[in-house]
Formats: structure tokens, C-alpha cells, sequence
């Protein structure tokens, strides 16, 4: 199978490179000691939480990060801007391109970031005497059995891997399936939540405090999918009168839902403001606020005193429960959290969320913790045990490095 990868490649270089790529593309990379790949804008957070963490182990290394998207290195350069890290496109998995470009880096660490398992890179840094690492290991449900298909070419390239360091026991299981040695496999977490915490620390709330300071407190349902609106609008519709002295914040996942919510609380008779004109002119008295913009839900979880986690009451594998738990939150979540099930699970043992198969149980809960302060608190106090277990992976993995790298 690797074979026949790699004729492929030899026949299809001479096309490829009709079409004017990129010096990186082709393999023209800088010299560094340590190479981390990594696909987009997802897993530039991950390398970028796990290269803080090496760096400051391993001060004046030369680091080579690499990524498949344009938006993935835009994001790994933000986040990465203040660390002497070399970023650029990765080059495409060809053999020549891939042994050009192990050549010119001649790292002494290959590094994948998640599941970036591209067969010439692997190969042609393994030949040059790499000592290579899967960090952050993920093969979802849903792409596993596309996975299975390749089990011999898999095989033969976990071999090449000193370290397989996978984000929990599900995820172990799989790479063992797919013919990753056991002994080679490792359960170190996930490094995406201390980036998470940095961005928690590093969080202002000046501006959103005074946007939202007309009201008592604030309770937001969190990356609303489609599927979901009308459940939510109607509990919404039985909450309001209640509780007077709370803003409901409503944040889609999409901008695309933006509408068809405004629609649906106009006929539950709610005037809603959009976040957008609440910035522009300042505090309103709405009770409703749509947020129709990218970007403040986290300040928002800060600033609420519970939250409803979306994509969850709908079968869309839910999002994450994690960002409001980080700040004494309590989460409430429907059935359907496959994406963030470890996540999920570890908020409910701890007793920091609240999981809710429909309108009733959702309003219930949401009652609950606006009407008793003292639930809130302890229920908040639990969600953020929860999170605490999530954070330190992103060492793990920089000393799995620098114990190979020294």
C-alpha cells in the first residue's frame, strides 16, 4: 500500500508542479532542531499551547512549525508572535517534495500534531534519523472506520513513531486498532485547554461589564445550532416573566441562525436587541440579546452566572462545556455532547452540569439555578473541578520532547 502511496506521488509531482506553488509547498523549509506539523486553525492552538510549555524548558531551539491552511498559520503567527518559531505551509506529501524538505530541516524531532498522518513526511523523516511523536492523538468516531481501510499502511508507519500520545482511552483503543504498538501508546490529555486557561487569564471584561450592566445577571445559551432554536425560544418564553431582573444573551454558533431566532422571539412577542446595536448605542433595557457577531461568547460565559452549552439538544455532537466551567459556571447541556464527551462526562461525576433531554427539564434546570444562589455557587464551585483535571497536558507533551530532544 505504501508502495503504490508513493508511485502515485512520483506520477502526480509533474502536474502539481504546473501550478506555481509556494517555495514550502515544494519543500524549501529552514533549518530547525524541533518540526511540529499540524493541519489548521485547530490544531496551530494545540502546537502553540505545547511549544510554550518546550520553549520555556528548551530556551534559543530552533522550532519549525507547519500547518496545511492559510488560516492556520495566520492563527499559529498570532499566537506565536512573541516566540522565535519559524511558521509556514507545509509541503505537499510527495516524495520528492517530502525528502527535500526533510533534508533541508534535518530535524532531530518529527512531531504530528492530532492526526496529521501524511506517509512521505513520516517516512522521509524517519529515514534521516527523526525521532518522531504523535501528540495529541485523535481519530474521531465518525472518521475510525475510513481509518480501517489503511490498517496495513498504518501499521508500517507507527512503527517508525518513538512516542504515540493520545487524549484519552478511546482514542488509544483506536490507534491500537489501526496497528500502533501498545507499548509505544500513551493517555497524556488534551493540550488544547491550557491555551484555554491562558486565554482565561488574559480575558478583559470592561467593555462587556458595561454593555450589560443594566441587568442583575445574565444567563447565555452558548453556540445555538440549528435544531435547537425553537426548544430554546419557547423555554425562553416561560423563563422571561419569572425573572424579570435577568438578560438572556443568545449566541448561535452560525450568523445564518441570526434571523430565524429574531423571527422566533418576535412571535413569542420579545423585542430582541442585536449585540452589534447594543455596542453602538450603548445599554438598553432589552431582556433579550442576540449576539450576531463572532467572537465575545467566552466573555460572556464570564460574565453570566449559568449557561445552556448548544449543539447539544440537537444531534450535532455539542460544543464546549468547558468554556463556561472555567469560570465557576454552571453548565447545562442536552443529550447530545459525542464531540465533548469527556468533557461532558467528567462535568456530571463532579456534579458541575446539568444534562437535559428536552424543553421541561431544560426550563426546570434553568430555574433552579436563577432562583437558588446557593446551588448556583456549589454547582459553579464543581464545573470548575471538572475543568481543573483538563489543564497540564501541554507539559506532558513538551517533556515528552525535551526528554527525546536532550
Amino acid at each position: 500500500m505504501f508502495s503504490i502511496y508513493r508511485k502515485l506521488g512520483y506520477v502526480l509531482t509533474p502536474l502539481v508542479k504546473l501550478k506555481g506553488l509556494s517555495a514550502s509547498r515544494t519543500g524549501t523549509l529552514p533549518r530547525a532542531e524541533v518540526w511540529l506539523h499540524a493541519a489548521s486553525v485547530g490544531e496551530a492552538n494545540v502546537a502553540a499551547a505545547i511549544l510554550y510549555e518546550f520553549l520555556a524548558m528548551n530556551p534559543g531551539t530552533k522550532v519549525l512549525l507547519t500547518l496545511q491552511t492559510k488560516t492556520g498559520v495566520l492563527k499559529a503567527r498570532e499566537l506565536l508572535k512573541d516566540y522565535p518559531v519559524a511558521i509556514n505551509l507545509a509541503p505537499l506529501d510527495l516524495p520528492s517534495f517530502a525528502r527535500k524538505a526533510a533534508s533541508l530541516v534535518r530535524p532531530r524531532v518529527f512531531a504530528l500534531i492530532e492526526t496529521e498522518l501524511w506517509p512521505n513526511l513520516i517516512y522521509e523523516n524517519h529515514r534521516l534519523g527523526a525521532k518522531l511523536f504523535i501528540l495529541n492523538g485523535r481519530i474521531s468516531a465518525k472518521s475510525f472506520p475510513r481509518y480501517r481501510y489503511l490498517t496495513p499502511l498504518l501499521r508500517k508507519l507507527f512503527n517508525c513513531f518513538t512516542q504515540i500520545a493520545v487524549i484519552g482511552p478511546r482514542e488509544k483503543k483506536r490507534f491500537l486498532a489501526l496497528g500502533a504498538p501498545e507499548k509505544k501508546v500513551l493517555i497524556a490529555g488534551s493540550a488544547k485547554y491550557d491555551l484555554l486557561e491562558k486565554r482565561r487569564k488574559d480575558l478583559s471584561l470592561d467593555e462587556l461589564k458595561r454593555l450589560f450592566s443594566y441587568k442583575k445577571k445574565l444567563f447565555t445559551f452558548g453556540s445555538i445550532r440549528s435544531g435547537e432554536e425553537s426548544v430554546i425560544v419557547k423555554a425562553l418564553s416561560r423563563l422571561a416573566q419569572k425573572f424579570p431582573e435577568v438578560c438572556f444573551v443568545l449566541v448561535p454558533r452560525h450568523l445564518t441562525l441570526v434571523t430565524p431566532l429574531t423571527n422566533l422571539l418576535r412571535k413569542e412577542g420579545f423585542s430582541p436587541t442585536l449585540f452589534t446595536k447594543l455596542k453602538k448605542e450603548g445599554a438598553s433595557r432589552s431582556q433579550v440579546v442576540i449576539v450576531d457577531e463572532i467572537g465575545p461568547l467566552f466573555g460572556i460565559y464570564a460574565l453570566s452566572c449559568a449557561a445552556y452549552v448548544g449543539g447539544s439538544l440537537c444531534p450535532k455532537g455539542g460544543q464546549n462545556p468547558l468554556e463556561p466551567a472555567c469560570f465557576k459556571k454552571p453548565v447545562i447541556f442536552g443529550p447530545h455532547m459525542e464531540n465533548f464527551s469527556y468533557e461532558a462526562c467528567a462535568l456530571l461525576e463532579t456534579g458541575g452540569a446539568i444534562k437535559v433531554p428536552d424543553e421541561e427539564t431544560l426550563v426546570r434546570a434553568i430555574e433552579n439555578l436563577l432562583s437558588e444562589e446557593e446551588t448556583r455557587q456549589k454547582t459553579g464551585k464543581a464545573a470548575y473541578q471538572a475543568y481543573q483535571k483538563f489543564l497540564g497536558s501541554s507539559k506532558v507533551y513538551a517533556q515528552l520532547l525535551t526528554e527525546s530532544f536532550n
